[in-house]
């Protein structure tokens, strides 16, 4: 079959309406009457008939068939939502098999006279009884991203981050169905609200991003697109994770500037407390007993990190001169973002860290001020639940981790000399079970 014209069509459904006594006015609204929507081969023609009644239109179901040979087709008004009435408006959604679709409505003059005013993208095509009223030229300004509210936007922020909890651990149990609606039905709107928000202040908020963002390529510059197409995963838990991180840095981002320009103040603690929880959640083994504020160490945070091992080394091992613990700072300091470290992280920052290799704990330290709190507990439970068997070095002079240890369920194994201090040390090893 070949494919209709624009003109083809525009020139049957005027004849459709010409014919019929019943039809006294027509107009058109939709991406054909939008000076600014695309031009292609997908887009609808969206009509709606001015009818006296629709009642003889619903029960002569076959008066559409001059439209041409549908493909498939849907009567919307079939099955109403509360408050529907189809004694005014009823419709007719048609695919046809030469590629065109019609959305057609029929509705009476009372309808008609408010839709025409309410709708700005509207072009009137015939007025049998020049009843209608005057309207400026179609134009789509009634889309356009309108300015928040402060009280819109902060809201935005809050749902946003809050939505992050129930994504967590719905990634963290493997529900992926679960999280994927999480993700597009409340974590996604809110991140396409802010990108809109952008695109429209930085235009003044004069323009329309479309139905679902569908025109934001057009205003957002290169990277941050590419950015926002990172956030579609594929169902795969960790491409999830990834996913998610990106969509965080972004909205965090986006939601940083827009507040700044439009003088509103980003709740940066709810943004930071949310993320870390959201890292926690990803860095928790599977079958942990119990929920820790552990996390993997970021780059940046070396320096922070190899203060609290100098600290540490310094104040546990008295016993070694301190300049064997000065002297490797910078090659420790340097080896950390190569090595599987995990931070707990407090309200003071990072607190403490664990070392990790392979199930080899390189070693637990705590700052100082925040010790004998819970805190080298709660990172070794997180290593054990990683592994089923742990392992590690304790000086034989450093009494308090070799009772620390013991009292977690690591025993000596065996004894050996430390070649780079000179100090006895003992093997130490923990099995699940």
């Amino acid at each position: 079959m070949l494919v209709r014209s624009e003109k083809e069509m525009m020139d049957l459904i005027l004849e459709v309406a010409e014919k019929d006594e019943r039809i006294r006015g027509a107009y058109m609204t939709g991406s054909r009457t939008n000076p600014n929507a695309p031009k292609d081969v997908f887009q609808d023609y969206d009509i709606v008939y001015i009818v006296r009644e629709t009642e003889s239109f619903r029960k002569d179901r076959e008066w559409i068939d001059v439209f041409g040979k549908r493909l498939y087709m849907q009567y919307p008004d079939d099955m109403p939502e509360p408050g529907a009435d189809i004694g005014r408006c009823y419709g007719y959604l048609m695919q046809f098999a030469d590629g065109n679709r019609l959305d057609l409505h029929v509705v009476t003059l009372e309808f008609a006279r408010k839709d025409i005013v309410h709708d700005r993208l509207c072009r009137i095509l015939m007025d049998k009884d020049m009843v209608l009223p005057d309207i400026p030229p179609s134009t789509d300004e009634d889309h356009w991203v309108k300015r928040p509210e402060e009280k819109e936007y902060l809201y935005c922020c809050n749902e946003f981050w809050w939505i992050l909890n129930s994504i967590g651990k719905g990634l963290w149990r493997g529900e992926i169905p679960y999280v994927m609606d999480m993700l597009n039905m409340h974590g996604r709107p809110e991140l396409m609200k802010m990108l809109s928000w952008k695109a429209g202040m930085e235009r003044g908020f004069a323009c329309s991003v479309g139905k679902s963002g569908k025109y934001l390529a057009r205003y957002l510059s290169k990277d941050c697109y590419e950015r926002l197409m990172k956030t579609y995963p594929s169902a795969k838990e960790e491409a999830v994770w990834q996913s998610v991180f990106e969509m965080c840095d972004l909205f965090d981002e986006t939601a940083r500037r827009t507040g700044e320009r439009l003088g509103y103040v980003y709740n940066e603690k709810e943004a930071h407390n949310s993320r870390l929880y959201l890292d926690c959640t990803y860095a928790l083994p599977r079958d942990a007993g119990e929920f820790a504020m552990v996390r993997r160490m970021k780059k940046g945070e070396e320096e922070e990190t190899a203060g609290i091992w100098l600290e540490g080394n310094l104040d546990a091992h008295s016993f070694v001169p301190e300049k064997y613990w000065k002297g490797n700072y910078e090659e420790v300091r340097r080896q950390l973002p190569e090595s599987e470290v995990y931070v707990y992280e407090g309200d003071d920052g990072i607190q403490g860290f664990v070392g990790l290799e392979n199930g080899y704990i390189q070693g637990i330290f705590v700052k100082k001020g925040m010790r004998s709190k819970g805190i080298g507990r709660s990172l070794l439970n997180f290593c054990k639940g990683k592994y089923e068997r742990l392992s590690l070095h304790v000086y034989d002079e450093n009494k308090k981790a070799l009772s620390f240890y013991m009292r977690e369920g690591f025993q000596a194994d065996r004894e050996r000399l430390d070649e780079n201090t000179g100090q006895r040390e003992y093997e130490m090893v923990w099995r699940k079970g």
